[in-house]
């Protein structure tokens, strides 16, 4: 073969892109490794070409050495994250575990169309893992995996759902992303599914493997789009979300366990007063995969007790307004009368009593008329912002 004299003088191979520009250089070992494990294949004893992995899908940069670079096509100013896109088929179970349960299949994902996804995990103690491929990623560089994910918690609240990033081999110093109880919050919420962008960073590290681990709940990992892709869709969340011990799960019919279990959808709906075919005025969507809050604002779970709350509030807010009527009809009642008469006792002997009395009621009085008036506008103010949210909550 034609001996490379750029790379040559440097002992080093050079490192074509896909597309076959030139993009940088590596040392002889790791062109070798490259070509071993599929990621390029040899152009001449000097150059390699490189072959995208699918797991990477169309990022733009990889790493090759510790000093020599292969930079990205558009390599700007800015810091740019490389996103990785979960994708079920480069991944597998963990040989390593030997209790992996779950498997992969197709099925119907957050925007209805058919996705291919992994599910793992039990509500027992099988811990499962499934893995990436080993990716080969530049250092010190900001990278994420986005995806969807359904399930990963139990009632108990004693599940494992975690998303792990293993670099150079070395478990113990892996990054670790707890998945449940809210410890990440989803990008979005929809049909029962959550979308994440879990970030991580390369460091001074160039392999990468990639894990989902789930116990004593099932787990469902599916690929997504890029999270700008769903932007025009609005969340809808489990209506119930805030009182009931696990999230959806595509394990159950509907999302939820039946059975007069008390956080099954029938329970929540009866508990919160609200009829299966009054749910569209509640703000709720009932589909075959669960009920889904389709409104924003006041969550609808409070629907039926926040009327229940507002008849109240309106109830108190009348009494407080008669006792505020009472206190002003005593301006020239008794009370003026007894107070008149305790300043005359007072004063007994002293010049212009009349005057200083006068003074002194039409102070007192004045002030607790303005007083008065204030609360009453207040009160009158915010009956009206409560008749607003009644015609909220309860309007179609």
């Amino acid at each position: 073969m034609i001996k490379n004299s750029v790379c040559a003088g440097k002992q080093t191979i050079c490192v074509l892109g896909a597309d076959g520009s030139e993009v940088g250089s590596t040392y002889p070992r790791r062109a070798a490794g490259l070509v071993k494990k599929g990621r390029a294949c040899y152009v001449n004893d000097f150059t390699i070409r490189l072959d995208m992995s699918d797991a990477i899908h169309n990022s733009e940069v990889i790493k090759m050495d510790n000093n020599m670079n292969i930079q990205a096509e558009a390599k700007t100013e800015d810091k740019k994250v490389l996103k990785l896109y979960f994708d079920a088929r480069s991944w597998k179970f963990n040989r390593d575990c030997n209790h992996n349960v779950g498997g992969r299949s197709f099925m119907e994902g957050p925007d209805g169309e058919l996705g291919e996804a992994y599910m793992i995990g039990d509500w027992g103690n099988n811990w499962t893992e499934i893995v990436s491929e080993t990716l080969l990623l530049p250092k010190h560089t900001d990278c994420s995996l986005v995806f969807w994910l359904n399930g990963g918690e139990n009632d108990r609240n004693d599940e494992v759902c975690r998303f792990e990033v293993v670099l150079n081999n070395d478990y113990e110093q892996r990054f670790t992303y707890n998945l449940n109880r809210n410890y990440i919050r989803p990008l979005k919420k929809l049909n029962g599914w959550e979308l994440y962008e879990i970030p991580f960073r390369t460091l001074d590290n160039e392999y990468t493997q990639l894990r989902f681990v789930a116990q004593r709940a099932y787990t469902t990992v599916m690929a997504a789009a890029d999270p700008s892709a769903y932007a025009h869709l609005s969340d809808t969340p489990d209506p119930f979300e805030e009182v009931r011990p696990q999230r959806h799960n595509l394990i159950f019919a509907g999302g939820f366990p039946k059975n007069n279990c008390w956080y099954s959808t029938e329970q929540m709906m009866k508990k919160h007063g609200i009829k299966m075919e009054d749910a569209a005025k509640h703000g709720i969507r009932v589909t075959s995969a669960g009920v889904f809050r389709v409104t924003a604002g006041v969550p609808v779970q409070a629907a039926g007790e926040s009327q229940i709350q507002l008849e109240q509030i309106w109830k108190k807010m009348d009494e407080v307004t008669k006792a505020c009527e009472e206190i002003q009809s005593l301006h020239s009642g008794d009370f003026i009368n007894r107070l008149r008469g305790a300043l005359e006792d007072a004063i007994a002997g002293e010049d212009d009593v009349d005057e200083i009395v006068d003074r002194v009621v039409d102070e007192v009085e004045a002030a607790m008329s303005n007083r008065v008036e204030d609360v009453r506008d207040a009160l009158e103010g915010l009956a009206g912002q409560m008749g607003e949210i009644k015609d909220t909550l309860l309007d179609e």
